[in-house]
């Protein structure tokens, strides 16, 4: 995580016991995948800014960073319960210098992070049910079918959200560069966030529990 301490919005008060991870993704999916874990445990909230491509015109890394600072103003940042923020994107959607310099801009903040996946968050989401792939995606939407093909009656968010612990221990293990935030192909960085948050879920018997 960034180690840098400056910021550029308002501390707010110890108001809550719980710790607050903010998202800024680019889709739908993303969002209800997210948005699945908020409120199934009294130590987690999860708070998903709207999709990027809702707001065209503001995904301009600089832009992003604006609607991030905004976001958590409005929301309220504690930097006691260790908040974080994350922007969750996709290669295939990104020119690779704006994929930069927003990695850079994250360096400008403390708990400010960026989880990216090649080519697409699909890959995340597939690495909750395999360790490893047979065949390699031509392109986003031919990495989406193979995810649909993956389990009978193809990805559902119930079916596949609580394997998160496979998805965590599948996708690290098959990333050979973690220093990088960029991915290979059939790499995705997701994993990075969930495991800043996966322990403030609760187990029974060794199983996630879901409140």
């Amino acid at each position: 995580m960034p180690k840098s301490t400056n910021r550029e919005y308002k501390k707010g008060k110890p108001f809550r016991d719980a710790r607050k991870f903010f998202i800024v993704c680019e889709g739908e999916r993303e969002a209800d995948y997210f948005n699945f874990f908020d409120g199934k445990s009294r130590k987690l909230v999860i708070d998903v800014s709207p999709p990027i491509k809702q707001h065209q015109g503001e995904s301009a890394p600089s832009k992003l960073k604006e609607r991030a600072i905004n976001h958590i103003e409005k929301s309220g940042w504690d930097e006691n319960f260790n908040d974080q923020l994350w922007f969750v994107l996709d290669v295939d959607s990104w020119e690779r210098e704006a994929i930069d310099s927003l990695c850079a801009i994250t360096e400008e903040f403390s708990n400010w992070g960026i989880g990216i996946s090649n080519p697409c968050f699909e890959v995340w989401l597939y690495y909750h049910k395999a360790d490893g792939f047979t065949i390699q995606p031509k392109n986003a939407q031919h990495m989406k079918q193979i995810l649909h093909q993956q389990v009978n009656g193809g990805y559902t968010l119930e079916e596949y959200a609580p394997e998160i612990e496979t998805a965590i221990v599948n996708s690290e293990s098959n990333d050979k560069v973690p220093q990088s935030d960029f991915p290979d192909l059939c790499v995705t960085k997701v994993y990075k966030l969930a495991r800043e948050f996966i322990n403030l879920l609760e187990k029974d018997d060794g199983r996630l529990k879901f409140i």
